[in-house]
C-alpha cells in the first residue's frame, strides 16, 4: 500500500463507490500522471472492509494482451488443472465470490481487458470491477468516470505535503505561496508533475523551481484543458526532471527501462550500474517507486509514464541493445539447476521470491532467442520450476521455440527436450508430451547424460502410470531407479522408489509394495529430502487405511503433511488430507467433510483435480460424510472450502505443530521416535509400534541426536521428559 496519504480525491472516491453500486464495472480515464492508479488503490484499501472475499490489484502495466488473465491468476494465487485456460481458472474461483478486482493500467491492452472484464462479469454475479486506463473499455454496462487534475487548492496542499517530507522547515510566505501556486498550474495540477516539483525542493526553492520549469516548460504556453495538452505537461514535467540529473544519472535511469515488473537493488547495479546511494537519490526526486512487501527484498520500479519516457531515451541514445544484454546476463544467473528442482531444500522460499521476477526472465529469454539462442536455452532449463508454477504455456512456447533455434545435441537440449514434454503434459497435449520425452530419453541416453536419462523415464513413466492404458510404467521407474542407483542421486531414488510402491501398490502386491515404501521413507531420511519422505508416508497412509490399520494411516497422513509443508506443496498435502478425512468419517463426518472441503479447495486453487486413486478416495468419504451430517452437508461443505490451509490441518489432526520441531527442525516422526525412547523402547521395538523399518529408526534417532545437540539415547530420554514430551 502506498506510504503516504491521498489528497483531494474525496468527491470522487464517493462518486465512484456510487457508481459501483448501480455498475459492476466502472473505468477510471484520465491522462498520464492524474493519479488513477493511487485513486483505485485508495478506494479498494477502504472497500476491503466491505468485500467478503477481498480486493485483488492487477498491475497490467507491463503485461501483454494474451496475459491479462494469467497474471490475474497470479495476484489470487491459483492454479487450474493441465489444460484449463487462466480466464477459466479465474471464472471458476470467483464464481461466487463477493471480490472486488482492480484492473490498473488498462489502456495497451484495451481488447483484452475488455473481453477477460466481460467474460468475468457475466460468470461472477458478486464480483465487482474498478478499471484504469488512458480510455474506456467500451463495452456494455461500463460506467466511466473521467478523473480530473485537481483543484488548486487541493494542487497546492498535495506540493506543501511532498516538499515537507523533504524540507520539513518550510513555511512559505506570501511570494512562496505565488510560486507554489504558480508551479501548479504549470503543471496543470496533475499529481505527478507536482510530486516531481516538490522532489526538488530539499535543493531548490520553490522559486527557483518555477523558474527552471518555466524555461523547460516555456514553448508549451500556458497549458490548455484538453487531454493531449495535459499528457504533454506530464510529459515535459517528467522530462524536466531528468534533465537536473547529472549524465551518469540520466544514463542508469534510460537502462531502468528494460526492467518488467520492477526489481531489486542488485538487479539495478548489474543492469544501470546503480549504486545504493544513487538509487535512493532518484527515489528521492521520485523518479522512482519503492515497493515493499512484508518478510521480502525491497524492490523498486518506475511508475508507467517513467517507463514509457526512459524507454524512448534509452531507444534514443542507441542503448537499447547494451541495457538489454546486461540485463539477460543478470538474469541468466537467476535459475535453480535441473539437478536441484523443485523439491530440494529452501527451494520453495527461494521460486517465491524470484517469482517477483517472472516478467524480467520471460523478457531476458525472449530477448536472447533472438540474439543467443543458446543461451535463452540453458535459461529455460535452470528456470523451468518458475514456468511450471507461473507460465505453463509461456514455458511451452519459449522451449519448443529455443528448440528449434538452437540445434546443438548437448545436456541443455536434453533437459530441455524433458521440459517442454512436461509442459505439454500439464496443458494436456498427451500426444506431444510422450513424444517429447521419449526423445529426452533417447537424447539423455545418446549423450550418456544418466541424471537427466533417469528423471525422463520417471517422467514417461508417470505418464503411462496417470494415463488412461493398462500400463502403470512399471518399467520406466525401475529403468529410473536403477540410473538414479548408479549415479548416487539419493533424492531421486527416494521418490522414484516410492512412486514405484504406489505401482505396486496399485497391481495388487501390498507386501511388497509396503517394503519399498518403507524403502523409500529411508531412504529420504537419510537424504534429508521431505518430498521422498512425504510421498513414502502419503502412500504408506493409504495402505495401512485398506488394511484397517486407522491409527498408523492417521499417522502416516499427518507426517506426510507435515513434509508437504516444508516444500510448500499444494499438490500433495490436500491428497493427505483427504487421506486423513477418509479415517475420520466413520466416527466424526462433521469434521471430516470440513478437511474434505478444504482440501478439494486447496487442490481447486492449484491444480484442478486430483490423481484418480485420490479422487477415487475423495468422493467415497464425500459419500460417507453425507449420510451423517444429512440437511448440514451443504453448509458444512462451504464452511469447510473458506479453511485456512493450516485451520484444516489442525482440525484433521486436532493438534498443533509439537515445539520441538517448531524450535529445532525435528520431524513429526523423529519427534514420535524421540517419545519412545523416553519409554524405554528399543529400536526394534520403536519399529515395530510406528511400522517402520529398523533401519529407518536408527536414522530418526541418529537425526534427533544431531538436532538436539546430545550423544547419548539416556541423554535423549531425559531431554524429552524434561520438556514434557
Amino acid at each position: 500500500m502506498p506510504l503516504t496519504a491521498l489528497i483531494g480525491r474525496e468527491s470522487e472516491l464517493q462518486s465512484v463507490s456510487g457508481m459501483l453500486r448501480r455498475a459492476r464495472l466502472v473505468t477510471l480515464t484520465g491522462p498520464g500522471g492524474v493519479g488513477k492508479t493511487r485513486t483505485a488503490i485508495e478506494f479498494g484499501r477502504r472497500q476491503a472492509r466491505k468485500q467478503a472475499d477481498g480486493v485483488w490489484l492487477v498491475d497490467l502495466a507491463s503485461v501483454a494482451a494474451e496475459d491479462v488473465a494469467a497474471a490475474t491468476t497470479r495476484v489470487l494465487d491459483i492454479r487450474g488443472a493441465a489444460g484449463d485456460s487462466s480466464t477459466e481458472v479465474v471464472r471458476r474461483y470467483l464464481a461466487d465470490r463477493d471480490a472486488l478486482l482492480l484492473l490498473d493500467n488498462c489502456e495497451h491492452l484495451l481488447d483484452a481487458c475488455a473481453e477477460f472484464s466481460t467474460t468475468l462479469l457475466g460468470a461472477c454475479a458478486k464480483l465487482r470491477i474498478l478499471a484504469t486506463s488512458r480510455e474506456p473499455l467500451g463495452i456494455t454496462g461500463e460506467a466511466v468516470w473521467r478523473l480530473e487534475p485537481l483543484r488548486p487548492d487541493h494542487a497546492y496542499r498535495l506540493f506543501l505535503e511532498r516538499a515537507r517530507e523533504r524540507s520539513p522547515e518550510l513555511v512559505p510566505d506570501d511570494d512562496t505561496e505565488a510560486a507554489i501556486l504558480e508551479i501548479c498550474a504549470r503543471v496543470d495540477h496533475l499529481p505527478l508533475g507536482l510530486e516531481l516539483a516538490a522532489a526538488r525542493v530539499s535543493i531548490m526553492s520553490p522559486s527557483e523551481i518555477l523558474a527552471s520549469l518555466e524555461a523547460h516548460l516555456g514553448e508549451l504556453g500556458r497549458p490548455r484543458r484538453s487531454a493531449s495538452a495535459r499528457h504533454r505537461s506530464v510529459r515535459a514535467a517528467v522530462e524536466w526532471s531528468y534533465n537536473l540529473l547529472d549524465p551518469v544519472e540520466q544514463a542508469a535511469f534510460r537502462s531502468l527501462a528494460v526492467f518488467v515488473g520492477g526489481f531489486d537493488a542488485d538487479a539495478a547495479r548489474a543492469v544501470a550500474s546503480l549504486s545504493l546511494e544513487m538509487l535512493a537519490g532518484l527515489v528521492d526526486k521520485s523518479l522512482i517507486t519503492v515497493v515493499t512487501a512484508p518478510q521480502r527484498r525491497t524492490r523498486y520500479r518506475l511508475l508507467e509514464t517513467m517507463r514509457e519516457y526512459a524507454a524512448a531515451q534509452l531507444v534514443s541514445a542507441d542503448e537499447e541493445a547494451g541495457a538489454r544484454a546486461r540485463h539477460l546476463r543478470h538474469f541468466a544467473t537467476i535459475g535453480i539447476p535441473a539437478e536441484e528442482g523443485w523439491w530440494s531444500p529452501g527451494v520453495a522460499a527461494l521460486l517465491a521470491e524470484r517469482a517477483d521476477d517472472y516478467g524480467n526472465v520471460r523478457a531476458a529469454i525472449e530477448w536472447a532467442l533472438a540474439t543467443e539462442s543458446c543461451v535463452a536455452m540453458r535459461m529455460l532449463v535452470t528456470t523451468r520450476d518458475l514456468f511450471f508454477i507461473l507460465g505453463q504455456a509461456d514455458g511451452r512456447r519459449l522451449t519448443e521455440e529455443a528448440l528449434r533455434r538452437c540445434p546443438e545435441r548437448n545436456s541443455d537440449r536434453a533437459e530441455c527436450t524433458l521440459a517442454a514434454g512436461q509442459y505439454a503434459y500439464l496443458l494436456v497435449d498427451m500426444p506431444a508430451a510422450f513424444a517429447l520425452t521419449t526423445e529426452a530419453v533417447e537424447l539423455s541416453a545418446e549423450l550418456g547424460e544418466r541424471a537427466a536419462e533417469g528423471r525422463a523415464h520417471w517422467f514417461l513413466g508417470l505418464q503411462k502410470l496417470f494415463g488412461a492404458g493398462p500400463d502403470n510404467g512399471r518399467e520406466h521407474f525401475v529403468t529410473a531407479r536403477a540410473i538414479q542407483q548408479e549415479t548416487g542421486d539419493l533424492r531421486a531414488e527416494g521418490r522414484t522408489t516410492a512412486t514405484l510402491g504406489l505401482v505396486l501398490a496399485k497391481e495388487g502386491e501390498p507386501a511388497a509394495a509396503r517394503k519399498l515404501l518403507e524403502e523409500a521413507l529411508s531412504i529420504g531420511v537419510a537424504a534429508q529430502d521431505r518430498a521422498s519422505q512425504g510421498q513414502a508416508n502419503l502412500y504408506l497412509g493409504i495402505l495401512a487405511g485398506s488394511s484397517a490399520d486407522p491409527d498408523g494411516a492417521s499417522s502416516y497422513f499427518r507426517e506426510a503433511v507435515e513434509c508437504f509443508q516444508y516444500y510448500q506443496d499444494s499438490t500433495l498435502l490436500p491428497a493427505a488430507l483427504v487421506g486423513q478425512a477418509s479415517v475420520v468419517v466413520r466416527r466424526d463426518p462433521r469434521t471430516a467433510l470440513l478437511v474434505l472441503a478444504a482440501a478439494w479447495e486447496v487442490r481447486a486453487r492449484n491444480g484442478g483435480d486430483f490423481p484418480p486413486y485420490i479422487r477415487a478416495m475423495a468422493e467415497q468419504t464425500r459419500a460417507a460424510a453425507a449420510e451423517g451430517t444429512a440437511d448440514d452437508t451443504a453448509r458444512l461443505w462451504k464452511e469447510g472450502s473458506r479453511l485456512a490451509v493450516d485451520e484444516a490441518i489442525a482440525l484433521a489432526f486436532g493438534t498443533t505443530r509439537p515445539r520441538i520441531s517448531h524450535d529445532l527442525g525435528v520431524s513429526r516422526r523423529e519427534l514420535d521416535a524421540i517419545r519412545l525412547v523416553a519409554d524405554g523402547l528399543s529400536n526394534k521395538e520403536i519399529a515395530a509400534r510406528l511400522h517402520l523399518s529398523v533401519r529407518t529408526v536408527e536414522t530418526h534417532v541418529r537425526h534427533a541426536l544431531t538436532k538436539t545437540g546430545l550423544v547419548n539415547r539416556t541423554q535423549l530420554a531425559t531431554w524429552a521428559r524434561e520438556r514434557g514430551e
